[in-house]
């Protein structure tokens, strides 16, 4: 990873963008892309998708979702106090004590998460599941029309930190779920372009709204028709505390890409993947799928008549929280495994 790609990677982990408000993402994603791949087409609801090598018989999507989970506003009381909705799968036992910046049409406006302080709770408030309404945001409003100067009911919120590097080649983000599938996804074509006599078209898409219910890149799927598609997203991993391989196998950082097998992924490409990592001495693991892939794999397998599906993860631990962590390499070898495959496929399913 160059010094420019890092800086790519890190514009795209630290631009705010729930599912529905993917925007300034997706901007950030087109510019930086339609350098070495300018043919770049937008649908109605915001999936981007980057044809290369148009024109061939057959073809590759590659996809990552663009979207974060997140919160939106759906009350505010009397006294000035917002409560909120989750955007995507959200924990409320993690968000309290966050800050938050709330997504306004007028600028970022800062929030805390506030509930009760543990002096004041009861022993049974104190064993209570937290639910979503038992927290709420604090802006500083004094009373509820105060709040309103500020924030609408309906702006998104999004909580937890930027990307920071950590030890051992690691690195932390609120986003990784999903913002390493659209920067793979890029670097991917990126490498791509330098590939003489490619024998395919390559449609390089990053989506919306996967995580509000995986549906977003059927659209780019129904548009283009590939032979074959691949998504590229986060997995969680087994390597932390807690956690038994019996029920979920084993996925570390730091072993390389995660090459999922199973039911509705397409399991010859999914040994044509494995033979692209050996080809390339790539370190990778496996993982299954009983029926469901969880990625945007999922709807494309049903776009029109059917289309070969495989899914790329990048293990990553504490997913959904404000702390998903990574390995910096696992994303290298992750771009070097897709462009070996996608040389080298003949896209015969």
């Amino acid at each position: 990873m160059t010094n420019e790609q890092k800086q790519f990677l890190v514009k795209l982990a630290n631009t705010p963008a729930p599912s529905g408000f993917e925007e300034p993402v997706q901007k950030i994603w087109k510019e930086e892309v339609e350098k070495f791949c300018p043919l770049i087409k937008k649908d109605v609801h915001g999936n981007l998708t980057a044809v290369h090598n148009p024109g061939k018989e057959r073809s590759v999507m590659v996809v990552g979702h663009s979207d974060e989970v997140g919160l939106i506003i759906n009350y505010i009381n009397d006294e000035g106090f917002i409560y909120v909705r989750p955007i995507g799968g959200v924990d409320p036992t993690i968000l309290a004590s966050h800050r938050a910046r709330i997504l306004t049409s007028k600028g970022i406006i800062t929030a805390v998460i506030g509930r009760t302080s543990l002096h004041l709770l009861t022993q049974a408030q104190r064993d209570k599941k937290l639910e979503m309404h038992d927290i709420w945001l604090d802006i500083g409003a004094k009373n509820r029309k105060d709040a309103e100067k500020y924030v609408s009911i309906g702006d998104p919120v999004i909580f937890g930190g930027d990307f920071e590097e950590m030890t051992n080649g690691t690195a932390t983000s609120r986003c990784w779920d999903n913002r390493i599938g659209i920067y793979i996804v890029a670097e991917t074509l990126r490498k791509l372009t330098k590939v003489k006599n490619l024998k395919h078209t390559v449609y390089g898409v990053s989506s919306v709204q996967e995580e509000t219910g995986v549906w977003g890149a059927g659209n780019p799927a129904y548009n283009y028709k590939p032979n074959a598609a691949i998504a590229i997203d986060v997995i969680p991993c087994s390597d932390q505390p807690e956690i038994p391989k019996e029920k979920f196998g084993v996925t570390k950082l730091g072993f390389g890409p995660v090459i999922t097998r199973g039911v509705r992924s397409n399991n010859r490409l999914a040994d044509e993947l494995i033979a692209a990592a050996k080809r390339k001495k790539i370190k990778h693991q496996m993982d299954v799928d009983y029926g469901h892939t969880w990625t945007d794999a999922d709807p494309i397998s049903q776009s029109r008549g059917g289309v070969a599906i495989g899914v790329v993860s990048v293990a990553t631990r504490y997913l959904h929280s404000s702390v998903e962590t990574l390995s910096l390499k696992d994303i290298d070898q992750t771009v070097e495994l897709l462009v070996e495959f996608i040389a080298k496929t003949k896209l015969e399913y």
